[in-house]
């Protein structure tokens, strides 16, 4: 059983269509809620760059239609929950993307991503509304809301999944969905808001204020620049947002003369700080123009200086002495993970023992009149429910051989249980991003590699597989 919504996303008052599309694709793929990015899928854009290319889309269709929109919506959001135990994680993953496939015919471009945080599984898609020649929107979504509910019976169907046999017309708001969220600091979002307008690529340090107000800040100027973010309450200086963001900072990168690197909220520093390199010789072969590389540059120039800091931060200093980190944070994850299921499982296991017992006293004496009554067919009718959790008991006490802990014994054993189970999955949460971060390092160190290989036109990197600062940002230099 899958129960499915759809519903548009707009521009927010007071921020950018690249601000609202990327807080909605920054929700779905919460590492913690996707085992650590293991369940997040996409087509027609990579899981780090989602956001920004899903907004170059968009200005294709712009440029090459001249068309803009009041309330124009940038992206459609899906949700299909499943019903508790009846699915896997990588199961559902699958099915979300074969929905998100059926519904685009593969024109648009979209990220599905899994939640497993909850006690039901559930998937979330986002759908750019502009297709991958920026000629077309994606079409109604009242039409759509009714294409989604037959796909996803179809496919539950498929999948031997049970199905809503009488669904009812009602819709669930995303914020319902999402609920409170909010973990950043007002100076976290105006670092952010900055972070996003740099990537605008402003030609001056005037026309970063102008983007910033349009973004809805307000700026204060003096001997030093303030600027109060479109929810805050108070005027927030630059130089105290950090050495990345005062105004001599900001005027070297607007320059390139320094490159930028954004400051991580610390609510979210357990997440993938690390960005993944864009295979820019892919993408071009693919279709994209020369905007897309321009762009796609000078996010692998990031990408590159964030992997620079993180490896001397952490004193690796070889491919060889990254594989070992990486080997090593990934059998202490799946051991966690092994715990953590043997825990769950005794905990299921207790409550079906506490239940049994509860049910085994409630019934007992139905039970005992069904039996004196000779098994009558009109008692056992009348008493149907009660009969059959007897004998879900008693088939309970069997499998213990009549030995049963009393209720008291099994919830001290569950408290303990959790307490257990609670401790390795903190563990576990703070172990996946640091697995995630080595893992985009090492993916982003094979890229270069690659690109300095002796047939292609880029400069070399020593093949003693030794780390070096000079060698990953020679290539940046030499532009």
């Amino acid at each position: 059983m899958a129960a499915t919504c759809i519903m548009s996303i707009h521009i927010n008052k007071g921020k950018t269509a690249r601000q609202c599309i990327g807080d909605r694709l920054d929700y779905i793929m919460n590492p913690k809620k996707t085992d650590g990015g293991i369940l997040v899928s996409t087509y027609a854009c990579s899981p780090e760059t989602a956001a920004d290319e899903f907004m170059l889309f968009r200005q294709e269709y712009q440029a090459n239609t001249g068309r803009t929109q009041e309330n124009e919506v940038i992206g459609y959001h899906v949700r299909q929950a499943f019903k508790p135990d009846e699915i896997t994680p990588e199961e559902a993953n699958e099915i979300g993307k074969e929905l998100a496939s059926l519904m685009t015919n593969d024109q648009f471009a979209y990220v599905v991503a899994t939640h497993i945080d909850k006690h039901h599984i559930h998937n979330h898609i986002i759908i750019c509304s502009t297709d991958l020649d920026g000629q077309h929107k994606y079409r109604d979504v009242k039409q759509s809301a009714k294409d989604l509910a037959q796909i996803s019976d179809s496919l539950c169907w498929e999948h031997s999944l049970s199905v809503i046999q009488n669904p009812q017309d009602k819709t669930v708001t995303y914020d319902k969905w999402q609920g409170n969220q909010r973990r950043f600091t007002h100076r976290d979002e105006l670092r952010m808001i900055i972070d996003a307008v740099l990537r605008m690529q402003p030609d001056g340090f005037d026309a970063l204020m102008q983007l910033l107000e349009d973004a809805g800040c307000r700026i204060k100027r003096g001997a030093q620049i303030s600027i109060k973010p479109p929810e805050g309450e108070r005027y927030i200086r630059l130089d105290t947002l950090g050495l990345e963001y005062d105004e001599a900072s900001l005027r070297r990168t607007l320059a390139h003369d320094h490159v930028h690197i954004p400051k991580i909220p610390r609510g979210d520093y357990t997440e993938s700080q690390i960005k993944r390199l864009i295979d820019i010789e892919a993408k071009l072969r693919a279709g994209r123009g020369k905007g897309y590389q321009v762009w796609a540059e000078r996010n692998n120039i990031d990408a590159k200086a964030q992997m620079v800091i993180f490896l001397k931060e952490h004193h690796i200093g070889s491919l060889e002495e990254l594989n070992v980190q990486i080997q090593e944070l990934t059998d202490q994850r799946d051991s966690l993970k092994a715990s953590i299921r043997e825990k769950q499982n005794r905990m299921k296991e207790i409550n079906r023992q506490r239940q049994a017992i509860r049910d085994y006293s409630r019934t007992k004496e139905i039970y005992t009149q069904y039996r004196e009554s000779g098994w009558s067919v009109k008692f056992y009718q009348e008493h149907r429910q009660e009969i059959e959790d007897h004998r879900n008991a008693q088939a309970v006490y069997s499998s213990h051989d009549g030995k049963m802990p009393t209720l008291k014994e099994l919830m001290a054993e569950y408290d303990e249980m959790k307490k257990r189970k609670d401790d390795d999955q903190a563990a576990l949460d703070e172990l996946k991003p640091q697995l995630t971060e080595l893992k985009h390092i090492r993916y982003n160190y094979e890229i270069l590699e690659r690109d300095s290989a002796p047939n292609s036109h880029q400069h070399v990197i020593p093949k003693d597989h030794h780390f070096d600062e000079h060698a990953v940002h020679h290539d940046d230099e030499s532009r």
